[in-house]
């Protein structure tokens, strides 16, 4: 029984070991074009920062439209000071009217002959009321006033809108940074995608070559045995084996190093095993491959930097009102509500009551040297520079189009070209083996069909990988990536 437990127990840690070895072993990820894209979408720093700025740019545009409404405000003010203002009074004489049918009428001085009496000038009057010197003290200690108030603009040269306006773009224009970062990395992507495809068939290729030569190696040995070879046939296929064990060597290398490249535009690590979808890379896709692209089947504007360059020459049209909007007459009105207590003099508070205030403000530019003018001009000019700016890069993309629908074009008939040497090399590879075995053909030409048969298929691997790239490259000239 202790023997049974004990076995069991041993069987127990070898199935655990062996689950553990399985588990820790790296699990490979198989992915499509379509998924590599997205998970380097959604990795992308350089993506990210311009989702930010879009953000940025939505909250900037939201901020804007409070321009048109009230703002409200609550203000508040308290002094205290140590001291009084003191104002000694040295006192006077007042002059007393008198009341004539409800009317003050002067109560002068005259002489029997009924003349105004005058004093160096001045007249003088029956009777005066005698101010007495006296000091008057205005205490500000303990002066406050608190309320709220609200203002609205009611016309500020178009400044407001125009600002509005201006964010509204600038979002926009954020978006299409946004699509073109994204479209950048989508680039990216389908370059380190086919590029890992084109060095995962050249692997295939160096593999069969390799295996190829091999066989034939043994073939030559084996006719050697018989005195049907001898051994400078061995030697000549000895250097052709080295070289095939080269080239296998120099292809798992690259497939290596093309896999840790698409790891690192995927935002993985590096040591991530990855196998990728090879279903559009194969003879049969080449029944996809168009004759050609019409040159003028399709547009420009669809690009999204095109769009971005024509949202820069409308914002500098913008700002041309926005410019202007600073000289054009400018009218606010405000109201508020508020309490005031304070302001003693000679120990009673005069201030010590709330009310309403409204009030109208008017800005009328009259004259500034020439400054509004000259600012305006200034911004018309910018305009002027993007306009001109986007006609000559618009120039470039159409040129950039044209190369990249010829290049589709030619790509493709790489692809064929290269197809159909493939096919003749692979039957003359065939052709060759066959004879020499029957001791029709020599070595030499046996030797030769290989390094053919491999040259036509790497060439036609390299022209399938530029032509879907190529392809990649022209739907990004047109805005359709």
């Amino acid at each position: 029984m202790r023997h049974t437990i004990r076995y069991a127990g041993i069987a127990a840690t070898i199935f655990l070991l062996t689950a553990g070895t399985v588990l820790a072993q790296p699990q490979k990820r198989f992915l499509t074009l379509e998924q590599c894209r997205i998970i380097a979408l959604d990795s992308s720093a350089i993506l990210r920062n311009a989702q930010l700025m879009e953000e940025k740019t939505e909250l900037d545009r939201k901020a804007v439209i409070t321009n048109f409404l009230p703002k409200f405000s609550g203000y508040g003010l308290y002094l205290w000071t140590s001291e009084s203002f003191d104002y000694d009074f040295s006192g006077g004489a007042l002059p007393i009217y008198k009341n004539v049918y409800g009317n003050l009428v002067p109560d002068l001085m005259k002489d029997p002959a009924g003349n105004i009496v005058y004093n160096n000038g001045i007249p003088v009057f029956n009777q005066y009321a005698v101010i007495p010197p006296m000091t008057l003290s205005v205490d500000l200690a303990n002066t406050l006033t608190a309320g709220v108030s609200v203002t609205q603009p009611v016309f500020m040269g178009g400044k407001i809108i125009s600002g509005y306006r201006m964010a509204a773009l600038g979002t926009e224009m954020a978006r299409l940074n946004s699509e073109l970062k994204a479209e950048e990395v989508t680039v990216s992507v389908d370059e380190a995608y086919w590029m890992y495809v084109k060095t995962c068939k050249l692997l295939e290729t160096a593999e069969s070559l390799d295996s190829t030569v091999s066989e034939v190696y043994r073939f030559v040995e084996d006719a050697i045995d018989v005195g049907m070879a001898t051994s400078t046939d061995l030697v000549k296929v000895e250097v052709q084996r080295n070289n095939a064990a080269l080239a296998l060597a120099k292809a798992r290398n690259g497939k290596r190093l093309s896999m840790m490249n698409l790891c690192h535009i995927l935002g993985l690590p590096l040591t991530t095993e990855i196998e990728v979808d090879q279903s559009g890379f194969s003879l049969d896709s080449t029944a996809a491959v168009p004759e050609s692209i019409a040159l003028d089947s399709d547009s420009i504007e669809n690009r999204a930097d095109y769009r971005l360059l024509a949202g820069q020459a409308e914002l500098k049209r913008r700002n041309v009102d926005f410019v202007r909007s600073d000289f054009l007459p400018q009218l606010g009105v405000m109201a508020s509500y508020g309490y005031s207590y304070g302001l003693k003099l000679m120990g009673e508070t005069l201030l010590n009551q709330a009310g309403f205030t409204v009030m109208a403000t008017i800005k009328v530019p009259i004259f500034a040297w020439g400054e509004g003018y000259l600012k305006i001009k200034s911004a018309k000019k910018e305009y002027e520079m993007a306009r001109s700016e986007l006609e000559r890069l618009s120039g470039m993309m159409e040129l950039e189009r044209a190369k990249n629908s010829y290049a589709v074009s030619e790509a493709a008939l790489q692809v064929r070209l290269a197809e159909s040497s493939l096919k003749s090399a692979e039957t003359n590879l065939k052709v060759c083996r066959d004879q020499y075995e029957l001791g029709m053909e020599t070595l030499v030409n046996v030797l030769e069909a290989q390094t053919q048969w491999s040259k036509c298929s790497s060439d036609y691997i390299e022209a399938l990988a530029d032509y879907k790239l190529s392809c990649t490259k022209y739907l990004k000239s047109i805005g359709r990536l």
